[in-house]
């Protein structure tokens, strides 16, 4: 769903054309460090994508642009503010010209806009916000460990949480959008950002496999 709100990086591009694997990355935990940690920190999480054979793509709002792939200004602009938003918050900062790095509920959005299925939100909670989001967007979503209750409240939402490994998930998350159950799965891939590098990018590999997964 192309807005004309929403920049592209050229990286991102280059990949989107190329079906290359892409994973978003939610800017606004990394908001919660000091500057320049905030900036550090994320750009050693696109490293470890890169790595992993994927592109990563951070997303956030900057003068009042929504963002799917940052440049070094763009990040730096970010960083130094330090501020992070929920999905509600976007028209007001776009109207603004603010800057903001996005939160879990907004990272999904600015996926959505930019066509990108697999979402590393290490910040997703229980907020309302995020339900929302969840219940209204079509993607995969790897996060920290979800509790039995927090869980419990997820599924309640029509929203899936998906405790496979490898290939599975992939397959539970197709079969979830063709038998049209939900629109939104969560993955809980541990407490660290290795773990949901290496589970977001082991599923961004092989829906590349996959034909209209998008």
């Amino acid at each position: 769903m192309a807005s004309r709100y929403l920049d592209t990086s050229p990286t991102v591009a280059a990949a989107l054309k190329a079906g290359t694997p892409i994973v978003v990355i939610e800017t606004g935990f990394f908001m919660k460090l000091p500057y320049p940690k905030n900036k550090e920190a994320l750009l050693d999480c696109e490293q470890a994508f890169w790595q992993r054979q994927c592109v990563p793509c951070c997303v956030a709002v900057v003068e009042g642009r929504l963002k799917a792939g940052l440049t070094k200004d763009d990040m730096d602009k970010l960083c130094q503010t330090g501020k992070s938003c929920a999905r509600w918050e976007l028209p007001g900062l776009v109207g603004s010209g603010e800057t903001a790095g996005a939160g879990a509920s907004a990272a999904m959005a600015i996926a959505r806009m930019a066509d990108i299925v697999p979402v590393m939100a290490p910040g997703l909670s229980d907020t309302l916000a995020d339900l929302d989001a969840l219940g209204s967007s079509r993607r995969l979503v790897f996060c920290g460990r979800v509790s039995p209750e927090k869980a419990l409240l997820f599924n309640s939402r029509g929203v899936p949480v998906l405790r496979q490994e490898g290939t599975a998930v992939a397959d539970a998350y197709q079969a979830l959008r063709d038998l049209e159950l939900s629109e939104s799965a969560v993955v809980p891939c541990g407490d660290t950002l290795g773990d949901m590098a290496d589970a977001s990018s082991a599923a961004a590999l092989e829906l590349k496999k996959r034909s209209n997964f998008t």
